[in-house]
């Protein structure tokens, strides 16, 4: 059994995953070491869609008060025409006998990376390394090392490498990262108007379509609205970026905005479909964008990440309690096959917007067992951490 007071664990990236990994890790007692390559946490606007599961378990973390007070709640998913009509709703207050959280919350994961890192830093057992770039990383039956850009190395009972989507940690295992590119790219538009003012009644999460099957997504955030828009290929980065472009693109489906929206925000990306062929080596695991990348609509791929370092930080603690790996490699093992069976599939599922799509959505927004069934599959509750059965021996231990 290899003793609590000697088995610090790795942490490669100060993202979200890497964060929650490494609180869940401190309250349970066992030491971690964060290593950034960046000077600061990312300020970058990236996701911000959390789903049920995910604030039960920063609830379970004491986040989800202070989380509470920034961000904002969406409670209704719904679908309309661009001639103003809705089509379809789902209430996510129908979930309140399968959650303590029916609803989702849209806050930028900037905002939640200080928290879980203060946190973590006011157990007195974690530290965290800004401007500390890995270069290499390896593992033997003792443990994991990470080494530094500085030739600096650092020893752990084990790495996790939450890196990212170029994680450096898997290239060093020379792990392949295989999957497809979306066609097209995504425009990000940030606009300080409410949109309730051209849209009465929208919902925090909405979808907007024309005749012809196209659409776009609009999200609440607390300090103004993002409109998605999928951008069709042969159109130049630089043409969609221009107001004359976007704004002809928010009129046809927001007609009674013309001339009146204030995009404060602009940004353009591409996603892809990518899955990891495995995710532990030895004594290096791996967990968020390092493992799964997804399609960002029903943002669900930072909410999968977040679960991953959950179960995969209480698998370590249990492994390093009781001196059996054997916790650690079931855990990711059905962390990968959640990736690879559920979330890829339901995350393709969701770009889909033919009219047999939107006839499906009508009929089951219209039948409340339906609806339900429904919004526990895109709320990611059907996969959550709870309803996952990691054997707890450290715990069960405890309590005998």
């Amino acid at each position: 059994m290899t003793s609590k007071a000697n088995s610090r664990v790795l942490i490669c990236g100060a993202g979200p995953v890497g964060l929650t990994a490494a609180l869940v890790l401190c309250r349970r007692g066992v030491p971690c070491l964060i290593l950034e390559r960046r000077e600061q946490l990312n300020t970058a606007s990236k996701a911000s869609t959390f789903h049920p599961p995910t604030l039960e378990i920063l609830e379970e973390l004491g986040l989800l008060n202070q989380m509470l007070q920034q961000g904002c709640l969406a409670d209704r998913i719904q679908y309309r025409h661009v001639d103003g009509t809705v089509f379809a709703e789902f209430n996510q207050g129908i979930l309140a006998n399968d959650t303590r959280c029916p609803f989702r919350m849209h806050l930028e994961q900037s905002a939640i990376t200080p928290l879980l890192l203060k946190n973590a830093l006011d157990t007195g057992l974690a530290e965290i390394r800004f401007g500390a770039e890995v270069v290499k990383v390896g593992t033997d039956a003792d443990g994991a090392w990470a080494e530094l850009k500085d030739g600096s190395k650092y020893q752990g009972s084990y790495l996790i490498g939450t890196d990212g989507a170029h994680s450096v940690v898997r290239g060093s295992l020379g792990l392949s990262f295989a999957g497809e590119d979306y066609p097209g790219r995504v425009l990000r538009l940030m606009v300080r108007d409410d949109l309730n003012e051209f849209l009465p009644g929208v919902a925090g999460v909405s979808y907007l379509y024309t005749d012809d099957h196209r659409s776009i997504s609009l999200l609440e955030m607390p300090d103004c609205w993002r409109v998605i828009i999928r951008v069709p290929d042969g159109i130049s980065d630089e043409t969609v970026m221009k107001p004359e472009w976007y704004s002809q693109v928010l009129e046809e489906f927001i007609p009674a905005c013309k001339g009146r929206v204030d995009v404060i925000r602009t940004d353009i990306y591409s996603a892809s479909k990518m899955l990891a062929e495995t995710n532990l080596v030895g004594r290096i695991a791996l967990a968020g964008d390092a493992v799964h990348l997804t399609n960002t609509r029903g943002g669900m791929n930072m909410n999968c990440g977040i679960h991953d370092a959950y179960i995969l930080a209480a698998a370590i603690e249990n492994a390093i309690q009781t001196g059996s790996h054997n916790q650690v490699q079931e855990a990711q093992q059905e962390r990968l096959r959640v990736a690879r069976d559920e979330l890829l599939p339901r995350t393709d599922r969701n770009v889909v917007g033919k009219e047999e799509w939107l006839a499906y959505i009508t009929d089951v927004a219209a039948d409340e067992i339906k609806a339900r069934e429904y919004l526990l599959g895109s709320s990611m509750i059907d996969i959550s951490p709870s309803r996952m059965k990691v054997k707890d021996t450290a715990r069960e231990g405890t309590r005998g």
